[in-house]
């Protein structure tokens, strides 16, 4: 039967033919259940934690008065560079310490911040697109940090993909090291 469509979700869940009707807002909530999400659900609890490890990296949090992760941040969040260069958090308008503490009066709002000690805080005022988003994390992402390893013996500094280039490879080789 045409037209159809196959959903191949991440493993271990098998593929699947969709049932449903074929409109854009159910095929799209169908396969958005199945979208990996690496952002951290920020409360007061572990506000300060999120803000202090990984200095290096730039936090962006997204204020929303929804209760889990939007699709748009999900990808965000998942992008091949920016889930090793950039922290995503998300934070819902019920976290009234935090909002407070970011001055947000509207909701969905986006900020970034970055530099040591919390330097920067920079609200996002463009679209709520992922392009735009996108384009406005990119500028502050270092695409070329979280790429370097030091080993513990002789200090020697290699790439990523030198010292375990299984983590970069599309399709992983099962080798020696990559096993351990």
């Amino acid at each position: 039967e045409t037209p159809s469509i196959m959903i191949y979700p991440p493993n271990p869940v098998p593929a699947f033919k969709f049932e449903g009707k074929l409109e854009q807002k159910a095929i799209s909530g169908k396969i958005s259940r199945f979208m990996p999400d690496t952002s951290v659900m920020v409360t007061k609890d572990n506000i300060d934690t999120f803000l202090t490890t990984a200095h290096e990296k730039p936090k962006v949090l997204l204020f929303s008065n929804k209760k889990s992760p939007p699709t748009i941040w999900k990808a965000l969040s998942t992008e091949t560079v920016f889930k090793r260069t950039v922290s995503f958090g998300f934070v819902t308008e019920d976290q009234t310490d935090i909002v407070q503490r970011f001055k947000i009066t509207k909701f969905p709002s986006v900020v970034m911040q970055r530099g040591g000690a919390a330097a920067v805080k920079e609200p996002y005022k463009g679209d709520m697109n992922f392009l735009g988003l996108k384009e406005w994390v990119n500028l502050h992402s270092e695409s070329g940090m979280g790429d370097k390893l030091f080993s513990n013996s002789g200090g020697k500094e290699e790439s990523l993909e030198e010292a375990k280039p299984w983590l970069a490879q599309e399709v992983p080789e099962l080798t020696a090291k990559s096993q351990q």
